[in-house]
């Protein structure tokens, strides 16, 4: 057998075991197979099993013990990897997460890195869709769940097989990742308070609409934020749609309780809801442009079309969110070992169409 040969056996026999490790089939510490039993069942000599795990031992993956065998080590590290490819996994496109795209493309090409795309597709789970990243040998990954559920314990095992991952708009992956995210808290006070000292009583009538799917971090986050601000204020719950498209019958209801509070404040949640909801209150005469009485209304994230309403917008700050996300992605490699996962809540920009 030619060298060439034998290195594609060990590479084979290594990332067959990495694929193991992801797929659960070792626990932490648990003993994989002797070398004259891997050499056996892979039809390969022991010289060839010794160097893949030679490779597995220098990743931090297996332990060596002496007249012990070797066992799996499970670590939550950050790898040291390149960082000239970084893939950006979604599982949908809207039109928020393209301005973020579009910013984040900016700043990898001031870092002569390239981005790579990534839809992932919705019936798949998005740590298997990273992990087939990391069978193209890419190792560093930006990640935005919107309303898919995170298998903490597969982010673990991309993390130990060599993978740095930083999140986009949640913090549900803090145990295996940085995240990266809008300040909930600041946006909800910050339009709340605007409104309180622009000439209304403290004590005006709120609704907060917002859709109804906690999965999803910041629709958590937003609604409980709005909560602790105004316990009194009421709450309308949209059922949640992928596409974005508020139902009408909640639009009805979003614009009957806006009549039962004259002079009141109306804040939504995302962009897409504000979009709709401006449409709809607009469209019966209830914004405060037509009236004295009319509603005001505020919402966290611009939309198209902003610049026709009289609204008030907390926008993300996708520049700086974009550095950050680059920038956790680089202590990940930098510090190694000594790297631990840690949230990074970026305020925005406030500003009136008034």
């Amino acid at each position: 057998m030619n060298s060439e040969a034998m290195e594609l056996r060990y590479l084979d026999l290594k990332n067959d075991i990495c694929q193991q490790i992801y797929e659960g089939a070792y626990q932490n510490g648990e003993k994989i197979a002797s070398e004259r039993q891997l050499a056996l069942d892979y039809n390969v000599s022991r010289i060839t099993v010794r160097k893949a795990l030679e490779i597995l031992e220098e990743d931090g993956l297996v332990a060596k013990e002496a007249r012990n065998g070797t066992r799996i080590t499970l670590n939550n590290y950050g790898n040291d990897t390149p960082l000239d490819m970084i893939a950006l996994v979604a599982p949908a496109k809207n039109p928020f997460f393209a301005r973020f795209i579009a910013e984040f493309q900016k700043c990898i090409w001031e870092q002569d890195a390239l981005l790579l795309y990534v839809e992932a597709p919705e019936l798949i789970p998005l740590e298997d869709c990273l992990y087939r990243l990391y069978n193209k040998n890419i190792r560093n990954a930006v990640v935005w769940p919107d309303d898919q559920t995170l298998n903490p314990e597969k982010l673990h095992r991309l993390r130990s097989i060599g993978m740095n991952l930083v999140f986009f708009d949640t913090d549900d992956a803090i145990s295996h990742a940085d995240c990266v995210f809008l300040d909930n808290e600041d946006a909800v006070k910050t339009l709340l308070e605007h409104h309180e000292t622009s000439g209304n009583a403290s004590d005006i009538k709120t609704l907060f609409v917002g859709w109804d799917n906690w999965e999803i971090s910041n629709v958590r986050k937003r609604e409980a934020a709005f909560r602790r601000h105004k316990p009194d204020g009421q709450i309308l719950n949209a059922p949640w749609r992928r596409d974005r498209k508020v139902a009408a019958e909640a639009l009805r209801q979003a614009s009957a309780l806006a009549k039962q509070i004259p002079g009141g404040l109306v804040v939504c949640e995302t962009g897409e809801i504000g979009q709709q909801v401006a449409g709809q209150l607009l469209a019966d005469g209830l914004l405060k442009a037509n009236s004295p009485q009319g509603i005001s209304l505020a919402v966290i994230d611009d939309f198209e079309g902003s610049e026709h309403y009289p609204v008030t917008i907390y926008n993300q700050d996708l520049p700086k969110t974009a550095r950050k996300i680059f920038r956790q992605l680089q202590a990940q490699v930098v510090h190694g070992r000594e790297w631990t996962p840690s949230c990074w809540p970026v305020k925005g920009n406030y500003f009136t169409n008034l």
